[in-house]
């Protein structure tokens, strides 16, 4: 089979270390499946690991944490099953999905929804699982409630907008410079462009008649910390999927007495197994309509073989749209 091999940290984004390589198909044991990849995105995560700067990372390593493929070996019950995967030790600590074939444990295997196809079933996992993480495992978001997402055009920040409209909630989104929310929701979205309120804190406080929102799903970090701290409502959660400045101020008088809650969510200790009942709790979502896969264009397909074009993309920002690997498709 062809995969990509990454055996040590690249410099930079420029000068990125891997090999494309002819390896013979893995060998499962009885405990395991083969599938056939026929898609996988490359994320963020995936990239970075290239330089890196990855937790539980462990070189040589295939690189790709989510997929849709086809089970070709494994349990009778499973051949031939479509599915799809993520976990957060697939391409860190175990070999991922940006070659032909991928070995997973049989309690990871979850068919993908019906109604998707394999490039949008397999470009799905990191940012569904963390804002699912977030959002309803973590915040536990409800009808009624309002939540402001900071990074709504972010594919996080897009899945948790769907989970929140699908309840019911009311949606404030936040762009750096954009007036529109560019992807789908079960109700209204309500935006603010930074570029044109130069005090957000203001802004939400008004939209909320000075109560502040219940859920801030902050999916930028540090530039959008304070303010996110300060427009909570009572009993407000605020959660934190990355950030740019490690270190931040908070007032913990404010904190204590407004019984917030501060959620740290990541998804990188989600194995592939943990994660495959993540995918299964959304799954219905996507299957009746209320959840839609972000948009594929054919031009972001890429095969193995231009797998750097696609790395580079994904690296230097170049596409807000996903990139996803199919092992199919001709050079």
């Amino acid at each position: 089979m062809i995969a990509v091999k990454v055996k040590e940290k690249s410099k930079n984004s420029d000068t990125l270390k891997y090999e494309l390589v002819k390896d013979e198909i893995p060998k499962i044991n009885k405990e395991e499946c083969l599938i056939k990849i026929h898609a996988s995105s490359v994320n963020p995560s995936d990239v970075k690991g290239l330089l890196g700067k990855m937790p539980n990372l462990i070189w040589p390593r295939t690189p790709g944490r989510d997929y849709a493929g086809i089970v070709v070996e494994g349990p009778s019950r499973l051949i031939g099953k479509e599915v799809w995967g993520t976990g957060g030790d697939l391409g860190m600590s175990r070999n991922g999905a940006h070659a032909e074939f991928i070995i997973v444990n049989i309690n990871g295997i979850n068919e993908k929804p019906k109604n998707l196809s394999m490039v949008e079933a397999g470009s799905l996992g990191v940012s569904w699982t963390c804002a699912w993480l977030g959002m309803v495992e973590g915040a536990n978001v409800l009808k009624g409630e309002t939540v402001v997402v900071f990074g709504a055009n972010g594919k996080v920040g897009e899945a948790s907008i769907q989970i929140a409209s699908a309840v019911g909630a009311r949606v404030i989104a936040v762009e750096r410079n954009n007036n529109n929310y560019l992807g789908h929701a079960s109700g209204a979205v309500e935006v603010i462009s930074c570029a044109q309120e130069p005090d957000i804190l203001d802004v939400l406080m008004d939209k909320t008649n000075g109560k502040g929102a219940d859920i801030i799903m902050n999916t930028v970090g540090s530039p959008y910390f304070e303010v996110g701290c300060n427009s909570m409502a009572k009993n407000g959660r605020h959660i934190i999927i990355t950030t740019i400045i490690e270190e931040n101020m908070i007032n913990l008088r404010t904190f204590y007495r407004g019984n917030f809650k501060m959620l740290g969510i990541s998804n990188m200790d989600h194995d592939h197994i943990v994660s495959s009942q993540l995918l299964e709790d959304m799954k219905s979502g996507f299957d009746n309509g209320t959840y839609k896969p972000f948009p594929i264009i054919p031009e972001n397909i890429y095969s193995l073989n231009k797998i750097e074009l696609a790395y580079k993309t994904v690296l230097k920002n170049l596409s807000r749209n996903r990139i996803v690997i199919n092992p199919e498709v001709n050079p």
